[in-house]
């Protein structure tokens, strides 16, 4: 129930919905025959999708999580790296073309098996088995596993979860998949501006001292450019799915803090 209310929720919260429910709730003044409610609504309607275009205003709540964690200098070998899953493409695209699909959130793979490289003794795992309410096609270990075939990367050290639907079942999962040891050093390796609230579910479900290794970053330290709508569009979703699914996390006791 869970899981498909937040993925409900994650419509809602996309930019391009917003001017219908503005509309919505426009038409319920007009029936309540409170005018002035409903042009307010009106012009919402009109001007918060186009305020969305403002690079300086869209971009920095969405930098603001990006920069909750650095990138951490690793100078200790690690026990354990763990990948999350939302990184692959389509599942249902992989399997007809029978080609293995990434999307944006790429860098998580990458990095990943940059910091196996770096440290051979260590356990990779790639936590996750599909976002999707019905999943066709292959699921995220199956294209990661013919791409890690494709490179000619070694499987050896490198492990799956296989579970997994969203951020709080990844931190529950893969802690029965990896057991840490007391003492052990591990990092999780996701997009910065999922960073804060997997960190969030990562604590709550009872992991101790993992590092956050963030990747793909969307924003840069400053400001650049000032109005482009598809842009803010994409930064105003990526930031309201964060900061909402943060708060939702603790409200319902998934993460150790509302917020970053």
């Amino acid at each position: 129930m869970f899981f498909v209310a937040s993925k409900i929720l994650a419509v809602l919260l996309q930019p391009l919905s917003h001017p219908y429910i503005l509309l919505l709730a426009a038409l319920v003044m007009r029936l309540m025959r409170k005018r002035r409610a409903m042009r307010i609504f009106i012009w919402l309607a009109a001007l918060l999708p186009l305020s969305y275009g403002v690079l300086p205003v869209s971009t920095w709540p969405l930098r603001a999580l990006e920069n909750s964690y650095p990138v951490p200098v690793i100078n200790q070998p690690l026990d354990g790296i763990i990948v999350l899953g939302g990184h692959t493409g389509s599942g249902e695209v992989s399997a007809l073309r029978n080609q293995a699909q990434q999307n944006g959130a790429a860098d998580r793979l990458t990095k990943g098996l940059m910091l196996h490289r770096q440290n051979p003794d260590s356990l990779l795992v790639f936590s996750g088995f599909s976002g999707q309410i019905n999943p066709k096609g292959w699921n995220e270990a199956e294209i990661i596993r013919r791409l890690l075939g494709e490179l000619g990367v070694e499987k050896r050290g490198i492990t799956f979860e296989l579970t997994s639907r969203n951020t709080w079942e990844n931190a529950v999962n893969t802690l029965e998949v990896a057991v840490p040891q007391a003492g052990s050093r591990w990092v999780l390796v996701t997009s910065a501006s999922q960073m804060p609230r997997a960190m969030g579910a990562f604590e709550a479900a009872g992991w101790d001292g993992i590092t956050a290794y963030p990747t793909d970053y969307l924003t840069t330290p400053e400001s650049t450019g000032l109005f482009n709508l598809p842009t803010g569009f994409h930064f105003v979703g990526s930031a309201l799915h964060e900061y909402v699914g943060s708060f939702v996390y603790w409200l319902t006791g998934r993460s150790s803090r509302p917020f970053g």
